[in-house]
């Protein structure tokens, strides 16, 4: 068959916008050198698309369009594609996002927290709040490019551009600090007005994010700004970097410390306390041994195990997560051993922990812990010390909340460990339980069994979802036979219960003594389902089933299988490709899942195609990605690789290297996330084979 070849700085100042009505804040708590700590400024992941949309939604309520420009809820517009560069990752752009979609993909593409750009969105031009919109006030939406001395520069007008320039000219001032005036850790003498006659103050400016702020918005408030934080102070009042501190802490809480006292000790350690019995503790003023600011804490134990603990009272609900933060060392150069942990407290006790082996030098220790047992009323910022020799220094704690990354597997206890979880009869009682063995399990310490009187009887979760239609969720377990002379046979089925009919996927197998694992895909064509139940039925008796690692997930890949002719989110991984999509029915050629099928070669080895996928992952969590291809030439091969990345943060790959001839064939690798901090996900067809053509199609990443 014949392919055809598819060519595949300046800132505005002070602002008119007045700040919100100020719930309990008192402008004495203002500190001018620590508006916004690190670790709120610079997490990219707070919150997703349907939390920052149903923000919009509730604060632009009373909104109607005038003019014929729409409310921020309402808006949308075509994205431009954005190179990766030094300061943020690919921005994918499409036809048609949404304000909230744009905010979203922005924060996570440049590692800005999309509460910061909220917030700078109200500060500018009023967005949020606004009961009717202008087309200017979405041209220069964060007034970047708006120097207080001259017009706006039209480069960066429209509210896409404005939102990505601002967010990635944060990360700017961030990489290239020294090149900046404000500057952290020293002291700025910061103006309370354009008008220098009003004056100016010295500010020692604590860390990067409050630096930022300052070169943004180049003045501080003065005594009367912050004497009245929801008006007006008088002539000589700048209020930008006033009201950012007063809508985040209104709207989002402290941007400080996420509630938490005394963060960097500056002074004393008010909330911090022994957490499991006396410890020695103090506070100490050496800036050339703090790691921020001048202050540090310092504590050792006569009992191992005891600890320095801090409760922060905060509505933790179901789905949203805490992610703290602390710098430790070792007052000497000899190593200090201990553990850091974060508790869900109230309700189902919640709780993530890191061991720690500190010497003479500052290191930081992030700890994540979303609310998925139950909703906590507090949470605990805990660090134990595992030694009684030596003294630990403590110094720069942060506190966030924000949406937890979503669940990957919607299975309870797919790997076993140490409990059946929801696993139960699914149409009649078999016998089950859960063993511990490392040497059988397929990994961990546990895995499951199950057998039955009765062929056809099945071993089940029943899950409680809402899919759409259109989506397509796979099932995955491992299986071997208990008995290495027997072979067990059984049937594996995913359902889709709830809706106007129930629908299912499924195929048989058979299994020896060896781990094998089977797939079932199901694609969702009925509305209203509700729940969603993987099942695996034991046709063999007399025999028992070993079961491990269960994985039910959906696919997050758009147009896998390329259905209608969709080439959507496709693009070049990697040099030129050559891309097609199509049909069975034109071609004569089967497709191996529907209608429609790519194509793609190359005219160089190594280059690639591929789709990248914002996804905010969580380690010890594993993705998928599978693909069937086949090579255009009957008579020939076609090489390559399947790649599957992780993103941000330190980058981790999965790869796998295929031959495929003239028929369809599967291929399949797995990544399993060891660090922390990816936000996307690219899923690669790497091409070694030139002159020839590849066929893909049913591809999935799970």
């Amino acid at each position: 068959m014949t392919v055809a070849l598819l060519a595949v700085v300046g800132l505005s100042a002070v602002e008119a916008v007045s700040a919100p009505a100020a719930q309990a804040l008192s402008g004495s708590s203002f500190d001018a050198g620590n508006i916004v700590s690190d670790a709120v400024f610079f997490n990219g992941t707070t919150m997703g698309v349907d939390s920052v949309q149903a923000f919009l939604a509730s604060h632009g309520s009373n909104c109607s369009t005038s003019g014929g420009s729409p409310c921020l809820k309402d808006f949308s517009q075509a994205t431009a594609t954005r190179a990766a560069t030094s300061y943020c990752l690919t921005y994918n752009g499409l036809a048609s996002e949404s304000a909230a979609q744009i905010i979203v993909k922005v924060a996570q593409a440049c590692s800005i927290n999309p509460q910061v750009l909220l917030v700078m969105l109200q500060k500018e031009q009023g967005l949020i709040d606004a009961s009717s919109t202008s087309s200017y006030m979405y041209r220069s939406a964060l007034g970047y490019g708006c120097p207080d001395t001259a017009a706006c520069d039209s480069t960066y007008y429209g509210f896409f551009n404005q939102v990505y320039s601002a967010a990635s000219q944060f990360q700017s001032y961030t990489k290239n600090s020294s090149s900046w005036s404000y500057q952290p850790g020293r002291v700025n003498n910061i103006l309370y007005n354009p008008n220098t006659s009003c004056g100016s103050a010295p500010v020692y400016i604590q860390n990067q994010a409050t630096a930022n702020l300052y070169i943004y918005t180049p003045y501080q408030p003065n005594a009367a700004a912050l004497a009245n934080l929801s008006g007006s102070g008088d002539g000589c009042s700048a209020y930008g970097n006033r009201n950012f501190w007063v809508y985040f802490n209104n709207w989002f809480g402290s941007p400080t410390g996420g509630g938490l006292l005394s963060p960097s000790f500056e002074g004393g350690a008010v909330g911090w306390a022994p957490g499991n019995g006396f410890v020695n503790r103090v506070t100490y003023n050496d800036a050339s041994i703090a790691e921020d600011g001048s202050w540090f804490y310092a504590s050792n134990t006569p009992v191992a195990g005891r600890s320095i603990a801090q409760d922060v009272q905060y509505p933790l609900t179901v789905g949203n997560q805490v992610t703290a933060s602390i710098w430790l060392r070792s007052s000497t150069s000899q190593s200090f051993s201990g553990r850091v942990a974060l508790w869900g407290i109230g309700g189902s006790t919640e709780v993530t922990s890191q061991s720690f082996a500190v010497t003479g030098s500052w290191q930081q220790f992030t700890l994540r812990l979303p609310a998925r047992a139950s909703a906590h009323s507090s949470v605990r910022l805990e660090v134990y010390m595992d030694q009684t020799a030596g003294t630990l220094y403590l110094d720069n704690a942060a506190m966030s909340f924000g949406q937890a990354p979503p669940v990957k597997n919607l299975i309870s206890a797919p790997g076993f460990e140490g409990a059946l979880g929801d696993w139960g009869p699914g149409n009649g009682f078999v016998n089950r339980t859960a063993y511990q063995d490392a040497s059988i399990a397929h990994s961990g310490n546990w895995f499951g069994a199950a057998n039955t009187d009765v062929a056809g009887r099945s071993i089940a979760q029943l899950l409680s979802a809402s899919p759409n239609v259109g989506d397509r969720y796979t099932f995955s377990i491992w299986v071997k036979s208990s008995n290495p002379a027997k072979p067990f046979s059984g049937h594996l089925a995913l359902w889709g219960l709830g809706g106007a009919q129930s629908i299912n996927s499924g195929l048989d197998f058979t299994t020896t003594a060896v781990w094998t694992r089977v797939t079932a895909t199901l694609d969702i064509t009925v509305g209203g389902m509700s729940a969603l139940k993987p099942e695996v039925y034991m046709q063999s008796t007399g025999n028992t089933i070993y079961l491990d690692d269960g994985l039910l997930s959906k696919n997050l890949l758009t147009a896998g299988s390329f259905e209608n002719g969709s080439f959507a989110n496709w693009n070049s991984g990697k040099g030129t490709i050559n891309q097609a999509v199509y049909s069975s029915t034109a071609t004569g050629l089967p497709a191996q899942d529907g209608e429609y099928f790519a194509a793609t070669n190359t005219t160089v080895a190594g280059n690639s195609l591929a789709q990248t996928l914002p996804r905010v992952t969580m380690t010890g969590d594993t993705y998928t990605a599978d693909v069937w291809l086949r090579s255009s030439d009957l008579a020939g091969t076609f090489s390559g690789t399947l790649a599957l990345w992780a993103l941000g943060g330190s980058v981790e790959v999965g790869a796998k290297d295929f031959t495929v001839g003239g028929g369809w064939t599967q291929v399949t690798v797995d990544l399993p996330i060891a660090n922390e901090d990816h936000t996307e996900l690219r899923f690669e067809i790497y091409q070694k084979t030139t002159g020839n053509t590849l066929f893909v199609d049913g591809a999935q990443v799970y």
